[in-house]
């Protein structure tokens, strides 16, 4: 929602014109499956950090049928995308569910630059000076688009990940490693070790605090780390590596 409001506002100074829409979800992990397998993925994440706001949101098709009907009467649809994985992976499914839209679809591409990725790290002047580089999605390259999301991408779990070969998706072991590995010989705070895995993490992509702490609690559980407590949201233990 960061991105609509940032993308809002480069359209209204720099008379780009047109309506902004959004879809809020973070892409880049979980399943991408139907509304009630994502949104019960989601769940136990959400009531452990934002306690009572899980049933608020909307699941990801719902989302969009909320905004199909605009689209679907609009003599242009531009797409707005980075070399973030959340947005790389939006791209694809925004592209899927155009395929019926015969209008002209446009990518406006905001490149990763100071070790930034993602529309919404961006000023609005920045967001108006790519919007004069926007491409036009030819239809082959909207068919790839498509058939890479729904032959690959849909129904996956785990973690989508940008790399310099493209978009991985990786398996959520990769990153309890990575906290593993983080982890000293010594009892420390949580956030010592979720901050040193986000660290290690290519800045295009948005694995956050929130998925890396889940991690942690599951490695907690399965005994490859020891905890003194249980109070993970203010950080009130400390963890190290089972040896």
């Amino acid at each position: 929602m960061a991105a609509r409001g940032l993308v809002a506002q480069a359209c209204r100074d720099h008379g780009l014109g047109g309506k902004v829409m959004a879809v809020d979800d973070d892409l880049d992990i979980g399943p991408l499956a139907d509304d009630a397998t994502r949104t019960s993925w989601w769940a136990p994440l959400r009531d452990m950090y934002l306690e009572g706001l899980s049933t608020e949101f909307s699941g990801l098709d719902e989302q969009w049928r909320a905004i199909a009907p605009e689209l679907n009467s609009a003599n242009e649809i531009v797409i707005w995308s980075s070399d973030a994985a959340d947005d790389q992976t939006h791209l694809r499914f925004a592209v899927a569910q155009l395929e019926n839209y015969s209008g002209q679809v446009s990518l406006v591409h905001v490149p990763t630059s100071m070790e930034m990725a993602g529309v919404s790290h961006f000023y609005p002047d920045t967001l108006a000076a790519c919007a004069a580089h926007s491409v036009v999605l030819a239809e082959a390259k909207r068919d790839e688009l498509a058939r890479d999301y729904r032959n690959r991408l849909w129904g996956s779990e785990g973690v989508r990940y940008q790399t310099d070969d493209g978009l991985e998706v990786r398996d959520y072991a990769i990153f309890d490693q990575e906290l593993l590995d983080a982890c000293p010989n010594q009892f420390v705070n949580p956030a010592r070790v979720i901050g040193l895995g986000m660290s290690r993490l290519d800045c295009r992509n948005w694995v956050g605090d929130m998925f890396l702490r889940w991690r942690l609690r599951h490695l907690v559980k399965i005994g490859l780390m020891k905890a003194t407590g249980e109070r993970w949201f203010v950080d009130d233990c400390d963890v190290l590596v089972s040896r």
